[in-house]
């Protein structure tokens, strides 16, 4: 089976005065304007990502969050109508980011479910939960509105969802694909439960996944733009690799950097096998040298 994650696209549109209300929107407006970040989401590149999706036409397409900047309903219907010739053509699975979760009222009106539910196949706990083929996916949403900060934490309802979920006996001859915003690791390995920008119960996900009877394949996260992987090792051994594509909609040629894609071949008792795709002149091609060669 054919996989591709794409993450933190992060569609924008300029907030009206009456948005900024909200503290927390008014801190990541400035943000986006002062530090120029908002210049490092073209929409050129947002819709190129939507192109190379279907041109790549996989089995099942993974966004990991962050499809807004800070959850506008403006912003859902501009990703929306940008995703649609992607979701009416090719199985999606989709779980929310914390920009997408960006405020109280974002929270409060449920905004991702509203435009996205249909792709986010949520069931008991809060956790999304789909089979595509012989795969089943497996979502989680830790995030929140915070006032400063951009950190989540899993509702105990989601971390026994999870573990109930991990229990189905057919999953053992299917290939099981965890998706969740916030990384396992940093980019060095360590656990990212830091308070600023982490998972900050990371440790209560990890000890689910290693009581598990039926541990994950892989693991698929965004929250950082940089795109990397890591590994969750476990103390029997086991070995489940975890990937971030890095941002599918950033590209900074001051800093050399690019959107990304993933595609990720899956078979139920095999090694996953990655390739990464990068954005350039003249649209996504193959990582040089091969998956994450680059550091990009």
């Amino acid at each position: 089976m054919r996989i591709a994650h794409a993450t933190d696209i992060h569609w924008f549109v300029p907030p009206k005065l009456l948005d900024l209300r909200s503290f927390k929107r008014t801190l990541g407006t400035a943000n986006l304007y002062l530090r120029g970040r908002r210049h490092h989401f073209p929409e050129v590149v947002q819709a190129r990502v939507v192109e190379f999706l279907r041109a790549l036409s996989p089995d099942l397409v993974c966004l990991t969050g962050d499809l807004t900047s800070t959850a506008l309903p403006a912003e859902f219907a501009k990703a929306r109508a940008a995703l649609e010739p992607l979701l009416s053509t090719i199985p999606t699975f989709i779980i929310p980011g914390n920009h997408d979760v960006y405020t109280v009222g974002a929270q409060r009106e449920a905004r991702v479910q509203a435009w996205f539910g249909d792709w986010m196949f949520l069931g008991e706990g809060g956790i999304g939960m789909a089979d595509f083929g012989t795969t089943t996916v497996l979502g989680l949403d830790p995030n929140r509105p915070t006032r400063i900060s951009a950190s989540g934490v899993l509702p105990q309802g989601q971390l026994q969802a999870l573990e109930a979920a991990l229990r189905r006996p057919d999953l053992a001859e299917r290939t099981v694909v965890l998706a969740i915003h916030y990384p396992l690791f940093d980019r060095m390995g360590r656990l990212y439960d830091n308070w600023e920008h982490g998972l900050q119960n990371v440790n209560d996900l990890v000890a689910i996944l290693s009581a598990a009877p039926r541990r994950p394949d892989l693991i698929l996260h965004g929250h950082e733009h940089r795109g990397y992987r890591s590994e969750l090792q476990l103390a029997d051994g086991v070995r489940i690799p975890v990937f971030n594509s890095g941002s599918s909609g950033y590209a900074n040629p001051a800093k050399d950097r690019g959107a990304a894609v993933n595609l990720y071949r899956v078979e139920v008792g095999k090694p996953v096998e990655v390739e990464r795709y990068l954005h350039g002149p003249d649209g996504f091609a193959p990582e040089p040298g091969g998956a994450y060669a680059t550091g990009r």
